[in-house]
């Protein structure tokens, strides 16, 4: 199944499969969700300014058949130049190697490689020619800041003696970005000795799966007062948990959420959730962009093939700066043509030195031309 992560996005840019593109890439998304959704629009964007013709498919969260598209990619007559995908649920074990017999150059985005087939894989490079690149969020990073920050506004807020009790809801405990997300947690909580993280759970990342465990724990630690959340749905969640309990975020409960969206931008200016971090669907661009490089002969050693991409962090202090300008992204994706992401190809522009993969100034872009 090869279609467009959207209506919308297929029809904005029919245009670029149309053309005489140079080059023809696939991009792997999980499921059709607002997420997912907006890493297909960036890169459909980058493809677009870079003359690529993108076909984007949607894995409709079933492991199996997002192994079943691959395959089809790989057998189709008009071959591909790149391939781009996620580790979901450890598909990109299989990938890489069929990458290599193909050959067809690929670039894995958003979780990358654990335990065993991290050590049997290597990194881009090392052991697969064709597997280039590997890019990557800062959860790790990013995951720390958000709870430093949720740590520090129930200590700010004085409530239970300013002691901080933690539950904690997370995605599946087998991707990649549960388990770098986990690790920043755990490393904030490390950094106080009056912070009591009681459990952590794992759901399948659905707002559904969260509120029922998040009323679970409410129950059996009734003295909480922050929750980590591991992404926007699980957070939709935790705050529908919270409202039966008749709990307040944001006065006797603290709660943050991973996605740099509207209504998470809004819920921080209000005081409902303490921080958000995100913007890491920007990805689709920028494995977009390192793929095509690549092919125009800006090939990276296996030192620098690896990307950490920061995350934008969003507080009550700047919320309402960033909102505007996502806001009238959300609601007209065509803005996002505005942006020249052609700009950010070391290919295109010989007086770069290096790759500036920046949400921040993709929304400078976005607010100079509004």
């Amino acid at each position: 199944m090869v279609r467009g992560a959207s209506l919308l996005v297929a029809l904005l840019f029919y245009c670029c499969a149309a053309s005489a593109a140079q080059y023809r890439f696939a991009l792997l998304i999980p499921n059709d969700t607002p997420f997912w959704n907006r890493v297909a629009l960036f890169a459909q964007s980058a493809a677009e300014d870079l003359n690529v013709e993108l076909h984007v498919l949607d894995g409709d969260a079933d492991r199996h058949l997002m192994l079943r598209q691959f395959e089809r990619l790989l057998k189709e007559r008009r071959k591909f130049d790149a391939i781009i995908f996620p580790n979901f649920l450890q598909t990109a074990e299989t990938f890489i190697p069929q990458c290599e017999g193909h050959p067809v150059i690929c670039v894995l985005y958003n979780s990358g490689l654990e335990g065993a087939a991290a050590e049997e894989l290597g990194r881009p490079k090392q052991r697969f020619e064709h597997w280039i690149a590997q890019l990557l969020p800062d959860d790790v990073g990013s995951a720390t800041a958000v709870t430093v920050a949720l740590i520090r506004d129930v200590r700010t807020s004085g409530g239970s003696g300013g002691r901080v009790n933690m539950i904690a809801i997370n995605g599946f405990a087998a991707d990649g970005p549960a388990i770098a997300r986990e690790k920043g947690l755990r490393a904030a909580v490390g950094l106080f000795n009056d912070v009591t993280l009681h459990q952590v759970v794992y759901t399948d990342w659905s707002a559904e799966d969260a509120e029922s465990r998040t009323e679970g724990l409410l129950e059996r630690f009734p003295n909480v007062n922050a929750i980590w959340s591991a992404n926007y749905r699980t957070t939709v969640g935790v705050l529908a948990a919270l409202k039966k309990r008749q709990r307040t975020p944001g006065r006797d409960v603290w709660v943050n959420s991973y996605d740099i969206n509207p209504t998470s931008l809004r819920q921080v200016s209000e005081g409902a959730l303490s921080i958000t971090a995100g913007g890491h669907y920007v990805e689709g661009a920028w494995s977009v962009i390192l793929a095509f490089d690549h092919l125009q002969g800006k090939q990276r050693p296996v030192a620098t093939s690896v990307f950490h991409t920061p995350m934008l962090l969003a507080n009550h202090r700047n919320a309402g700066k960033i909102v505007n300008v996502l806001k009238r992204l959300e609601d007209y994706p065509q803005t996002l043509r505005k942006v020249d992401f052609s700009r950010y190809s070391l290919a295109l522009n010989p007086a770069l030195s290096a790759y500036n993969f920046s949400l921040e100034s993709v929304i400078e872009q976005m607010a100079l031309t509004q």
